[in-house]
């Protein structure tokens, strides 16, 4: 029978874990397949951690990874991925927001010959300012990234051992999964649907956490910022002469705007490469994306 791990990341999920695994198991028990849930623990401290081995007493299909400390979400889910042999791997949210009733139809795509199934999201209720800003972030990532990136796909999603393995096949410390999963190509197949609201509790998702994945979206897929200095540079190049005429510029003005225009072009420069230079560094450090908790995992 094919086997299925389903990978699911957690930070201070106290009130959110049983609803969950009661409508998971009730999806997944309706399947023919040999499943898990494996619980990823990103370091909670409220609890969660019990509330999962009381399941786990009860119910021996159900599994925990527990890292160190808090590693953030994609470590979470590449430790899952990474940790667990199947056939098929399935990741989702504790929260339910990403309704658990969608693997029906995952598996069913992976059935019909699918090596991907992902979940494509429609707008959430959320802020009008936050949903115009999650779109620019989507059609600009596309536009600038290297390989392929999948509109409104998130990590929600079912892949095929083949996938897994590829996805896993990078030594970057940061991981952006979905970026890699676009890359890998294969077959993929989109199931359009509506997030819910949270089951219990707040996110954990502020402005901030947004902001930092957005840029790490765009420098996990792409080099176009590298190439923009260049750009940039060019086309200062080519237009300087023109101003300097145009602006009726004297000899001391032209040598005031070149060097004004210098200090700033070095800045945008130089504060681009520092950012790609400084990731290089720390790949070349290649301190572990995570690290588990072997006393507090039971697999």
């Amino acid at each position: 029978m094919t086997s299925l791990a389903v990978i699911v990341p957690l930070y201070n999920e106290l009130g959110n874990i049983v609803p969950f695994y009661e409508r998971t198991r009730a999806i997944l028990e309706s399947l023919a397949l040999d499943w898990r849930i494996v619980f990823v623990n990103d370091g909670s401290d409220d609890g969660s951690l019990e509330r999962i081995e009381t399941i786990r007493a009860k119910d021996a299909r159900v599994k925990v990874v527990t890292l160190s400390r808090r590693f953030g979400y994609h470590a979470v889910l590449l430790a899952g991925l990474s940790m667990v042999e199947a056939d098929r791997y399935t990741m989702i949210d504790v929260d339910c927001e990403d309704p658990p009733e969608l693997l029906r139809d995952f598996h069913a795509a992976l059935e019909g010959g699918a090596d991907v199934a992902y979940g494509i999201r429609s707008n959430r209720v959320e802020p009008v300012v936050v949903t115009f800003f999650r779109r620019v972030f989507y059609y600009l990532n596309r536009s600038i990234a290297d390989s392929d990136i999948v509109l409104w796909m998130a990590e929600f999603a079912m892949l095929t051992r083949q996938v897994r393995d590829t996805i896993l096949m990078p030594r970057t410390t940061y991981v952006f999964l979905r970026a890699e999963i676009a890359y890998a190509g294969f077959v993929r197949v989109g199931v359009p649907y509506k997030r819910a609201a949270r089951t219990v509790g707040k996110t954990h998702y502020n402005v901030w956490n947004m902001t930092r994945f957005a840029v790490s979206g765009f420098l996990a897929g792409s080099t176009f910022p590298l190439r923009l200095v260049l750009y940039v540079a060019v086309l200062a190049g080519l237009l300087y002469p023109v101003a300097v005429v145009l602006a009726g510029l004297g000899a001391a003005g032209a040598i005031i705007l070149a060097a004004v225009g210098t200090f700033y072009f070095a800045l945008f420069a130089l504060a681009t490469i520092a950012v790609y230079l400084a990731r290089t560094y720390k790949n070349g450090v290649a301190r572990p994306v995570f690290v588990v908790d072997r006393t507090k995992t039971h697999l």
